[in-house]
């Protein structure tokens, strides 16, 4: 009985220290978080001109049925 006795104080001694050790190292949560970033403005370059329109007519014309798409 003084066997078990002695086991029983040793765990609860144990828990009691990992609990205490536990309780002084900070929490995953507690950190700060960051200042807030200053807004930035990305300048983008003036837009070209799009390119000359071909008109030889070699586009694509579409269906020549006039139908949408889908088995005839």
């Amino acid at each position: 009985m003084t066997l078990l006795k002695k086991f029983i104080i040793a765990f609860i001694a144990a828990c009691v220290l990992a609990v205490g050790a536990m309780a002084f190292e900070p929490q995953k949560g507690g950190d700060k978080p960051p200042p807030p970033k200053q807004p930035s403005e990305v300048k983008r370059p003036p837009k070209s001109d799009p390119p000359p329109r071909d008109n030889n007519n070699s586009g694509n014309k579409g269906n020549p049925d006039g139908k949408r798409g889908g088995r005839p």
